[in-house]
């Protein structure tokens, strides 16, 4: 099977998205982060190493945009840990309605902007001191170098990106076989994995949504990306844990292998 254009994954994976987003607001992670949101002005989405990351940056009085924000959590999030200003940017619409409402629960005044993240206007082209980047976005994109060139003209001189991602790693087993730690996928494959079923996290219900494409990216090419978009890393961090669906859940057994990391970037003067 011959691989997409970039242009027709893009709006496959943006018409999966839209499908799968009722079944993440029907999920328990609703109650829990529309309780959080309500109850407690401080209340955080993020893992421990990336709100550590976060406070260790400071975001008292920042501009920060996130990237495929999906439904805002983690965006209303960062005013919760200090941001003055919190924009996120997602291509589902259906996504952005329920970040709204969570913005609404928190009383932030967030912005959440819909479209393809490849296009964001140039109005907001040096406009922001970080850049957040987490959990599968990279996953979801043809073309690292040309996503990467986004954050890039988003920061100020100066400005960081901070990125929590899945290890590549992970793209290299089937979690769900009998024998999950068997490599059955080459590290450096080149064509995308095409799933039918909806984008789900848990163990819920995963109806048929139409193809939706994930692209493997080694390591190096998300530095070279970096490097290539003029940002210069300063940090990069790997961990055992699973930070992406329960699925992957049987590859953390034991702790044998790399499931996440964190990387930090800033932008040249």
């Amino acid at each position: 099977m011959s691989s997409p254009s970039s242009a027709d994954a893009i709006a496959a994976n943006r018409r999966a998205w839209d499908a799968s987003a009722p079944l993440h607001r029907d999920a328990p992670s609703w109650k829990r982060l529309t309780d959080g949101f309500a109850g407690d002005p401080g209340f955080s989405w993020f893992d421990p190493p990336m709100e550590a990351a976060l406070r260790s940056i400071g975001l008292d009085g920042a501009t920060v945009a996130q990237i495929c924000c999906n439904n805002g959590r983690e965006t209303v999030s960062l005013m919760n840990l200090g941001a003055r200003e919190a924009v996120g940017f997602d291509q589902s619409e259906v996504f952005l309605d329920q970040a709204r409402e969570l913005a609404r629960i928190a009383g932030r005044a967030c912005t959440f902007v819909a479209g393809d993240v490849h296009a964001i206007e140039a109005r907001y082209d040096g406009a922001f001191d970080l850049v957040v980047i987490t959990i599968g976005v990279f996953g979801w994109m043809p073309d690292l170098a040309r996503f990467m060139a986004v954050p890039a003209r988003l920061l100020r001189p100066g400005g960081r990106i901070l990125i929590h991602e899945e290890h590549p790693v992970v793209n290299m087993f089937e979690p769900r076989e009998d024998t999950p730690l068997l490599v059955r996928h080459s590290y450096f494959r080149a064509t995308p994995f095409v799933g039918e079923e909806a984008i789900v996290y848990g163990d819920g219900p995963a109806p048929q949504v139409g193809p939706h494409y994930w692209f493997a990216h080694p390591l190096g090419r998300v530095f070279e990306a970096l490097i290539g978009a003029g940002l210069v890393i300063e940090r990069f961090e790997e961990f055992p844990e699973n930070i992406s669906s329960t699925a992957f859940e049987p590859l953390a057994a034991g702790r044998l292998l790399p499931m996440s990391y964190l990387l930090q970037a800033r932008k040249s003067r």
